[in-house]
């Protein structure tokens, strides 16, 4: 029972053989609920995708800091800067007497 994980590639036989160990401590009782087993490599694969995760929550925080800068540094419309949006006058013949007060009597 010694032996490190490099004895097995996924860890099962290691696994079986703490399991068995501890069946052996707690003397027939069953196994904690709360017992979890897991290899060297395992924990390690977990910590190193939480530091990158960590790596890339940042990098997001920062792009969304730098665009919250941006948007607050840009010059923000005065109520004078208003646009004009010309209304669409129909143009052809068809356009002049679209309107009924427009032909003669």
């Amino acid at each position: 029972m010694a032996r490190d994980d490099s004895t097995a590639q996924d860890g099962t036989e290691t696994t079986a053989e703490l399991r068995q160990a501890l069946a052996a401590h707690f003397k027939g009782r069953p196994l904690p609920p709360d017992l979890l087993i897991t290899t060297r490599a395992e924990v390690e694969r977990r910590e190193f995708r939480a530091y990158g995760q960590g790596w890339r929550d940042r990098g997001e925080h920062d792009e969304r800091r730098r665009a919250e800068t941006t948007r607050a540094a840009a010059p923000r419309p005065s109520p004078t800067d208003a646009t004009v949006l010309p209304f669409p006058h129909p143009s052809g013949p068809s356009a002049a007497r679209s309107h009924p007060h427009d032909e003669p009597s």
